[in-house]
């Protein structure tokens, strides 16, 4: 379980640090702001998730 979720992590962060590269290259400045904030929310998802669903240890 712990690989899937991983594994959707990094797809996630991937798709994340394409949308930066992507607003560079998009027209229009609201445009261009929404998908460089999509990155920053899809990025903060996937270090999001991982401890969330995974958790911390509770020794």
């Amino acid at each position: 379980m712990s690989v899937l979720i991983a594994i959707g992590c990094i797809i996630i962060f991937g798709a994340g640090l394409w949308c930066y590269g992507l607003a560079f290259q998009v027209d229009g400045d609201t445009l261009r702001l929404l998908v460089f904030l999509a990155g920053i929310l899809l990025n903060s998802l996937a270090l999001f998730i991982p401890w969330q669903l995974v958790g911390q240890s509770r020794k």
